[in-house]
């Protein structure tokens, strides 16, 4: 008797990458670079349903038998509507005959992914920064992950705009201020007061801060104690929130996903210190999208934790 199919799916507003799974084991992959809009303001459920239905039922081939769930984790889940979290189900069960279908923000999927279906902690740094824990009891605990104009600690548009803040100071003449990371600055935006004004406007500020990660990596690199700091200030933030995120009775394992991680040794150095001193850290096990196939799995197989931060449709 062939085993349970399932799919997971990591959605992004710029496109979604998905799974399919026999018992676990990876049997097909696909992807999609078109828009689903998931993620910004204006939340497009048709245009969301016709990005993603051909995307899962791409993956389903003659004979492979019933799909016993799906589960989706996509970015900006929060601002998902009702229409969405109705509509969105229906579809992939109508392109899959899947059973169950579970919806999520992408932190969910990138917790499991990182560490499995098991209690911990996972902080995730890309252009933002969030951390996710749980006892796996019932308990579940949020850090952080409150965007980029009050929070997102150590993430790249945090250190990114700290590091223009750097190169602002040395422009002013004004102590903490770094050279390198001025002329750095200057050479991938130009104009200092221009790029001021610029970013006032951008609707995707964010990722241009972020986009100055990498010259202050650089400058760290070539020895700039300014940058080397910076770097380790935003390791001490990640860290610190992947800690908080720990819930009481919760395994003290923490685990770690996104490319921030990667932008150098003080940074890294300072987060694993601090992590090292309070937890286990672990290696991340596995992607956002293992991560959605473990959850489908547990959906599939009613293993699912209490009070896990996601929507359950149940199509029959």
């Amino acid at each position: 008797m062939r085993g349970v199919l399932t799919i997971g799916l990591d959605v992004g507003g710029t496109g979604a990458r998905a799974a399919l799974a026999r018992d676990g084991d990876i049997i097909a992959t696909t992807s999609t670079d078109r828009p689903t809009r998931i993620g910004s303001g204006g939340v497009d459920a048709g245009n969301a349903i016709a990005v993603l239905t051909p995307l899962v039922r791409g993956l389903i081939t003659d004979g492979a038998g019933p799909v016993g769930a799906i589960a989706a984790g996509l970015t900006g889940f929060a601002l998902l509507g009702d229409d969405l979290r109705v509509r969105l189900p229906q579809a992939l069960a109508e392109a899959t005959g899947a059973a169950t279908v579970v919806l999520c923000s992408d932190m969910l999927t990138s917790y499991a992914g990182a560490l499995g279906l098991r209690g911990g902690a996972v902080v995730a740094a890309g252009t933002g920064a969030v951390a996710l824990g749980s006892d796996w009891q019932g308990a579940w605990q949020r850090v952080d992950g409150w965007g980029y104009l009050l929070g997102d600690a150590g993430g790249g548009s945090w250190l990114g705009r700290a590091g223009m803040q750097a190169a602002l100071r040395a422009a002013d003449g004004r102590p903490g201020g770094s050279d390198r990371l001025l002329a750095a600055l200057i050479e991938q935006y130009g104009d200092p007061v221009a790029l001021v004004r610029d970013l006032a406007g951008r609707d995707d500020r964010a990722g241009v801060m972020a986009g100055f990660v990498p010259a202050i990596a650089a400058a760290a690199a070539a020895g700039d104690p300014v940058a080397g700091d910076l770097l380790a200030d935003a390791g001490t933030q990640l860290a610190t929130s992947a800690l908080a995120a720990l819930p009481p009775g919760a395994p003290p394992e923490i685990a770690y996903t996104g490319n921030l991680f990667q932008a150098g040794p003080a940074l890294w150095g300072a987060f694993h210190d601090l992590v090292s001193a309070g937890a286990t850290l672990l290696k991340p096990a596995g992607t956002a999208v293992d991560g959605a196939l473990r959850l489908a799995q547990g959906a599939a197989a009613g293993s699912l934790p209490p009070n896990a931060p996601l929507h359950l449709t149940r199509t029959r």
